[in-house]
């Protein structure tokens, strides 16, 4: 192993413009190396960076995924369709996330919904689903197999990292001393350690237009069943409401000449706001402050975050139900909240816990 991440690093960190590609093969070896603890920490880090630096293939980026994925515990949740919500894990640093809380909105619509993370990571160290999900009450280490009777149960789950990819989630304090992101920061958001023997939907933020062509083609190989790429505030699955909302659909393996499409959907007026979402204002409790404005927003309190909240699950909702407007689905999102149903499927996860 020694010897092939050091051909390996030899062929890439040659300088500006100069590194050639390995194969496929050869990163999903090393990749699993790192994982399996068989790789000096320093040349772990030096082989990432330098990756990084040279800019990863397709198919470097294909052999690190597979590296990942063998070694993911999955286990197969019994619904017919299961929607991945996939937002950044280092977290949101400017911004109050209502993502954490959408999981209980989809699945009070009839979606199931499972949303992975981790505590904390860098570069960012903001605010992630597992800090707000375990200050609301709900377990946010759930083994793989207590997440699947979630769903199945409740119509949701969160899921951490350390559950089911443990040898990543020790490589945490190894990416804090990296600094960059890396090939595992793009990756580790669509490895998949729930399947179902119907569909599984990606939902995927980004920022960068090079992004949603390698999160479809690793989606693919992954075999989800479609891709839903949404660029959204800091890289994440909540659209910015001073903006038109940007997002990519792809269905793997249709025949259909939409597919993939980009769409831009209509967002009714009052929705709209001048802020992107609500803006971060006090860094010693924006935990606690996300927690109040997710459970105000499920109880039926209007305001910005509730806009986020509404358009963040129509843009979904939307897609998957081709007979629903986005107006339609806008109406939908805002009944759950207001009757209560979305604050019931979040409390019943809290009280299962």
């Amino acid at each position: 192993m020694n010897l092939l991440v050091r051909d390996a690093i030899s062929r890439i960190a040659v300088g500006p413009s100069r590194g050639r590609d390995i194969s496929s093969i050869e990163a999903e070896q090393i990749i699993g190396g790192i994982l399996d603890n068989q790789v000096d920490p320093v040349q772990a880090a030096v082989f990432l960076i330098a990756l990084r630096m040279k800019g990863e293939s397709i198919d470097e980026f294909s052999g690190l995924f597979k590296g990942m994925q063998l070694r993911v515990q999955q286990k197969k949740a019994d619904v017919a369709k299961l929607f991945y919500l996939a937002d950044p894990y280092n977290g949101y640093s400017r911004h109050y996330p209502c993502s954490p809380f959408l999981p209980a909105v989809l699945a009070a619509l009839g979606l199931p919904t499972v949303m992975s993370g981790v505590e904390s990571v860098g570069p960012k160290h903001g605010i992630t689903a597992h800090k707000v999900l375990r200050l609301a009450g709900v377990d946010a280490n759930q083994s793989v197999s207590e997440a699947v009777t979630s769903i199945e149960s409740h119509g949701w789950a969160y899921l951490d990292q350390s559950q089911y990819l443990p040898g990543l989630s020790r490589l945490h304090k190894l990416r804090d001393k990296i600094v960059k992101r890396t090939a595992v920061t793009t990756l580790e958001r669509v490895l998949q350690p729930i399947i179902t023997s119907g569909e599984t939907n990606l939902i995927i933020g980004y920022v960068h237009k090079a992004y949603p062509e390698i999160y479809s083609q690793i989606a693919n190989q992954a075999n989800y069943t479609s891709s839903l790429l949404i660029k959204g505030v800091e890289g994440g699955i909540v659209p910015a409401l001073n903006k038109p909302i940007r997002r990519i659909y792809r269905r793997f393996n249709s025949n259909s000449r939409a597919d993939p499409y980009e769409q831009s959907p209509e967002v009714p007026e009052h929705l709209l706001s001048r802020q992107a979402t609500v803006p971060i204002t006090d860094k010693d409790s924006e935990i606690e402050r996300t927690v109040e404005l997710g459970l105000d927003t499920l109880s039926g309190r209007q305001g910005v975050f509730r806009k986020s909240m509404v358009v963040s699950a129509a843009q979904i909702v939307e897609v998957y139900t081709p007979s629903l407007s986005f107006a339609e689905a806008v109406e939908k999102v805002e009944h759950c909240l207001d009757n209560g149903a979305a604050l019931a499927k979040f409390q019943s996860l809290v009280k299962h816990t």
